[in-house]
Order: structure tokens, then sequence, then C-alpha cells
């Protein structure tokens, strides 16, 4: 396939009656006239940022911006905190399918088979940090469009383009709407949020490809009537596409029943362009290269990339770790999710791989929680898809910390555990730190948390966790959060009357010893036993005891 040939085609392609939208009235006529529109109210402009969201007046805007030479920024979002970001890179913003200009009676001119040097700029999804602007050179689009109708345009002859994903990501941005038109297939031109609307719009195709993401894909066929419902995917659909993050292995299950297509997965990023491709049987299946693409392991693990959908052509170290196997690689998570936890190194990748290696774990996501002393968390989906009951989370969560134990020492294991339905996530599957770090913000709390209760002979055993949000902690000390021993003395005597069924008053105390000060999120076990005259009561954890003493009750 020449270079630059999809792209430069598209620009130069006039009119025609045959349909480049799904919807009724979205012609390539059409297309033209609402491009020349754009092309007009556009012209003399450098840059401006687009959030249409309809998919065929955002194809006319960028081709009408391309056109008339200005580059195109793409929003992600509409937030306040995005629109403040564009303001040095886009001299106009357009928000929203009303802010269009008028139609235009006649497509205008269009160029020659060339292309403008103006850039598209996407924005990261900012899973780690604030998004940052990638501009990209329409060359590196186009390149990655003849690679992507090489790889995968064989299959998808004849076929209509559905997509649960929005354009104003750069996976969207490109199979959603750019190789779509650049190949001549049509493409519905509005996104499809729930399965239910996928199959709606699947009826009565006789053809059609799939543009989807693991948010989306791990949520399929959760019953018998959600699985009946999607039949009209299953009669029409010859590729199911998935990009944007992570594929679980029984999403891909789950896509296969639901949607009849063992999905293509497609691994890259905003910077990159698409690297990568992987259609898996088993869940080991590695990844290929896509055409234009190759890749290179280092003695470190680290992935080297020299692509033609990149800005530069010349090797560049990833931030992925891989293994090279035949036919393609393994990716073995990412280098700078190293983590220091008491100066510690932990690979977080590595203890979500082992948890994911659990039976009871679709996935997992372990942090690190900031307070007053650091500590890991973990956001846990379980296969079964539904919520562990308390009792039954209390075991689960230690059976985990135990399969995570073999081999790792104890500040290497998380300390708090979210259980989810879903892990959260933004339109393109992308799991936020920010989004995880919420699932741990709690309100204040006055009570510890109970993991675990073990019987005794003469009395019971209580596996405790401090959380960070315990209102004791608060102003004791700043900079130096500590359990005061006024507080541990008042569970102890509560749970011991609770426990022991102790009914007398408090008559005092002897044999008082606080040994070692307790921190927020800290895991204790406290001791209960029965002895004359009331019970004695211990505060302990790995490194020791850290209070102990007797309670006289008359």
């Amino acid at each position: 396939m020449a270079a630059l040939s999809l792209l430069a085609d598209l620009l130069a392609r006039p009119g025609g009656a045959q349909r480049a939208g799904l919807e009724p009235g979205q012609t390539w006529d059409r297309l033209a006239r609402r491009r020349g529109a754009w092309a007009r109210a556009l012209a003399g402009e450098r840059s401006v940022a687009l959030a249409l969201p309809d998919g065929f007046e955002f194809a006319a805007a960028l081709l009408g911006a391309w056109s008339a030479g200005a580059g195109v920024v793409l929003p992600g979002d509409a937030t306040e905190r995005t629109l403040e970001a564009l303001k040095p890179l886009a001299a106009r913003i357009f928000m929203g399918d009303a802010s269009a200009p008028p139609d235009s009676p006649s497509p205008g001119s269009f160029p020659a088979r060339t292309m403008p040097a103006v850039p598209v700029t996407v924005f990261t999804s900012g899973s780690t940090g604030q998004p940052a602007a990638i501009p990209k050179p329409l060359r590196c689009l186009d390149v990655e469009l003849a690679a992507l109708e090489t790889a995968f345009g064989p299959g998808v002859e004849g076929a209509s383009f559905l997509s649960t994903v929005s354009h104003q990501h750069y996976y969207g941005l490109l199979f959603k709407v750019l190789w779509p038109l650049a190949a001549g297939r049509p493409f519905l031109a509005r996104q499809l949020f729930l399965p239910e609307d996928l199959a709606a719009a699947a009826a009565g195709l006789a053809r059609c490809a799939v543009v989807s993401s693991p948010a989306m894909l791990k949520r399929l066929g959760g019953s018998p009537q959600a699985l009946q419902a999607l039949e009209p995917v299953r009669e029409s659909a010859v590729a199911v596409f998935s990009s944007g993050g992570p594929l679980p292995w029984d999403a891909v299950h789950r896509s296969v029943a639901a949607l009849g297509r063992t999905p293509t997965e497609v691994y890259g990023s905003s910077e990159t362009g698409g690297v990568a491709w992987r259609r898996r049987e088993r869940e080991s299946d590695p990844w290929a290269p896509l055409p234009g693409v190759e890749v290179a392991v280092g003695l470190d693990q680290a992935l080297s990339l020299r692509s033609a959908h990149g800005p530069s052509l010349d090797w560049e170290r990833s931030d992925d770790l891989a293994a090279k196997v035949d036919g393609g690689f393994q990716l073995l998570g990412r280098a700078d999710r190293i983590a220091k936890v008491e100066e510690k190194r932990v690979s977080l990748a590595a203890l979500e791989a082992r948890l994911a290696g659990h039976p009871e774990v679709a996935e997992a996501r372990v942090l690190v929680l900031k307070g007053a002393r650091e500590v890991l968390g973990a956001v846990v989906r379980l296969r079964s898809g539904a919520l562990p009951a308390a009792g039954r989370r209390r075991e689960l969560t230690l059976e985990l910390r135990g399969h995570l134990a073999d081999g790792a020492e104890a500040v290497a294991l998380p300390r708090r555990w979210r259980y989810v339905e879903a892990l959260p996530a933004d339109s393109m599957g992308k799991t936020s730190l920010a989004a995880l770090e919420e699932l741990f913000a709690e309100p204040e709390t006055t009570e510890p948390e109970l993991l675990f209760e073990r019987p005794l002979g003469v009395g019971v055993e209580l596996d405790l966790l401090l959380p960070a949000s315990l209102r004791w902690f608060r102003g004791h000390f700043p900079g130096h959060a500590l359990l005061p021993g006024v507080v541990q003395l008042h569970w102890a005597i509560e749970a011991g009357r609770r426990r022991l069924g102790l009914r007398g008053a408090f008559k005092g105390l002897r044999a008082l010893k606080f040994m070692r000060p307790l921190r927020p999120d800290q895991r204790v076990t406290l001791t209960l036993a029965l002895a004359p005259g009331g019970f004695d009561f211990t505060y302990a954890t790995e490194a020791g005891k850290h209070a102990s003493g007797r309670v006289l009750i008359g």
C-alpha cells in the first residue's frame, strides 16, 4: 500500500450518494457539504478544539479544519480544568453540536491528494496524573490507518462499524471514525453506552464490526436473558476490537459467549499509537507487532519500540516490561509501578498478577495509599461478579493475604481491601489512580474494622484494622499519628464486656503497660482472656506486644 494513501485519499474525496454514516441522510454528499461549511468557518484559524458528540458532524468538522489548514485539538472531556488547559492550544473551542456552523449548499473545493502539515492533538487518560496533550502529525495517523487496513481490513470487508467508545480519544478517533471513513465503510455516528443499545444498532445489519473497550466487554452476558438480547450482534458481528486498557481473560470468554467473536485486542497508547495486537485462544497467547512496528526487549526487560505510528522514527524505550516469546512478546507490567513502602521496593504489577492468579479473582489493582503512614490498598473484582458478604469478605481478605504472603515480606502486603462489582473506569475503559483512591476515601470513624474473630478456651482473639480515618488519630500527633492509650483501654473494656459476658461495674486496672505505639492502617490482634476479678487484654502485632493489662470488673 502506497504511503500516505488512505488519509490523503479521504481528504481529496468528493461527495457521492453512498452511505458514509448509518443514520438516515448521512451520505458522502452530506458529509462533503458539512465539511465545506466547517472549512469556510475555520478559514485562517491556526488551531481549533472540537468536542462534538455526533460522530458524523465531528468527522465533517475534522476534515473541514484540515482542509482549512487548521490543527485540531480533541479534549477528552468538557470539565472546567480541561477547558482551561485548551486556551493556549486552540484559538476557538467548539463544544456541542449546537456550535456547528450553518449548512452549506455546496461542498466547496477539495484539496489535491496531499495532507496539510498540521497536527491533531489528543490527551492522555491521566490515569496516573494530570492529562497531557499529545500532538500527532497527520503522517502518523495515515501510516497507522494503513497498518490497520493491512492487519484487519480483510476481516471486516462489507462491515458497518459500531462503537461503544468516544471519538474524542485516540483509539476511538481511528477505529470509530477515520479508519471506516478512509476505507469506505459506513459507521454509526452515535456512541453506544449499553449492551442493549449495541444489540439494537446491530439489528438489520448483515455484517458489523464492534469497536469496544474492556469497560463494556466485562459487563456483557450477565444472565441468559442478557445473552439472548445480544443475538442480533452474534448474527452479524465479524470482528470485535478492544483497546484502552487490559482485557481480563474472563472478559474474553464473556465476549465470545455474548458477541460470538474472540476480541481483537490492540495494545498501544496516545503517544506511540497502535503497537501490537492479539486474538487469544489461550490466556498466555502473545502480542504480535502491527505492520510498521519493531519491538525489542532489553536485559532489564524494558520494552523498546521503533514505529512509524509515533512522532519519532528512532528507538524509544517504553515504561512497559516484556519478555520475548515465539511469535511475539508477553507484557509483564509497568516499570514505573515500583513503589517504596517503609523503604522496601514493591512491584505493584507483580502483586496484581499474583492476585489475579487466585481462582476467585478476575482482576485486581494495587495502589499506595497516602496518609500518616503509607500502606498498600487492593481493589478486587471476583470472578463471580458478586460482592462477598461481610463474613466471607473477612475470610477472603485473609485468604488473599496468605496467597500473596508466599515469598513476600509483610510490609509488601496490602493492608486495606475493597471488593467491587466492576473497577471504576472512564469511557475508554481506563481505571485512574484518582478513581481507585476514591474507593478508600471514608468518613471519619470511631471504631476499628473487625477482620476476624477466633474463640479461645477462656476468651477470644480479635483481628482489627486501624483505619487512618479514625477520629482518634486526628491531632495525636500532627505528622506522627498514634492511637491514644485511653482509646485502647475503652475498646478493650467494651469488647471484654460484650464477648466475655461480664456485667459488673468497672473497678480498676492492674499491670497496665504501653510498650509500642499503634499507628494508622496497622493490623493488630486484641486478645481477651478471663482472669480472677475480671479479664486480661493484650494488643499485639508481628512486632510484638503493644499494650497489655488486667481490667477489674465488680
